[in-house]
């Protein structure tokens, strides 16, 4: 007996999110750059030991590359996928605090806190440049040239952590949800990566926890945003069809 087929929108989404599960942000377009330029992105012609820069290191879907309350040794820049990161607080319940894609920083928080303060989770089969912080006068270089470099990697994840604070501010769930797509293309972009279409690879009810919306409410508008023309979805791929309707959404 013939095996049964799968359907032509089921491959086609299947081969997009292998496609983008390989996209790779490239170094200058990354969050940690302005450290990794100082270690000569750790070649083997820079002299930098052995475990200083872990580069693409591979994290399966559903693997935490932190714990909370794990203690602090390492940045890390996700290269390729997406994480969540999230707090979980007594009684069981846990609160979503951020969704990371290629080329932003995760942990960075942790380091006037001694501890990660939440855990991180890759939501699909992803990579991460990891820098051991512990470790970095051992690369050689001057302390000047590494506290100079570190200085720049926190004031451009401040600034980025104030527009993304500004991009979610909005009061009812159709501005929030709105807000959101597009600080998610803006997000891409930034990187250089396809910002108009893209797979949302965290769950609605990770949206929800997120947003502070039911996962339900996510559900449906979405549903009224590809009706008005907005957007267009195929089970969790999107694709932007007139941002300017988004950002009337946002704006209310």
């Amino acid at each position: 007996m013939d095996k049964p087929r799968l359907s032509t929108h089921r491959s086609q989404c299947e081969a997009e999110s292998l496609l983008e599960a390989l996209l790779e942000v490239d170094c200058e377009d990354c969050g940690l750059d302005p450290i990794c330029m100082v270690l000569d992105y750790a070649e083997e012609s820079s002299g930098v030991p052995e475990g200083v820069l872990l580069r693409r290191r591979p994290v399966e879907r559903g693997e935490a590359i932190f714990h909370q309350d794990d203690p602090f040794c390492s940045i890390f820049a996700v290269k390729s996928g997406s994480f969540k990161t999230f707090m979980a607080h007594t009684g069981g319940s846990k609160q979503v605090i951020g969704f990371q894609f290629p080329g932003e920083l995760i942990g960075v928080e942790a380091m006037s806190q001694k501890n990660y303060p939440c855990t991180a989770r890759a939501l699909e089969k992803s990579s991460v440049c990891e820098l051991r912080v512990a470790r970095l006068p051992e690369s050689g270089r001057p302390h000047e040239a590494l506290q100079t470099s570190i200085i720049e990697l926190l004031g451009k994840e401040v600034a980025f952590n104030h527009q993304l604070a500004a991009a979610l501010v909005h009061q009812s769930a159709e501005q929030r949800i709105a807000g959101f797509i597009l600080s998610l293309s803006n997000r891409l972009a930034r990187r250089g990566l396809p910002s108009l279409e893209f797979t949302l690879t965290m769950s609605r009810a990770d949206i929800g926890n997120y947003l502070g919306l039911a996962s339900e409410t996510i559900s449906r508008v979405l549903s009224r945003m590809s009706k008005a023309g907005a957007i267009r979805l195929q089970r969790k791929r999107i694709l932007i069809l007139d941002r300017n309707v988004l950002q009337q959404l946002t704006d209310g």
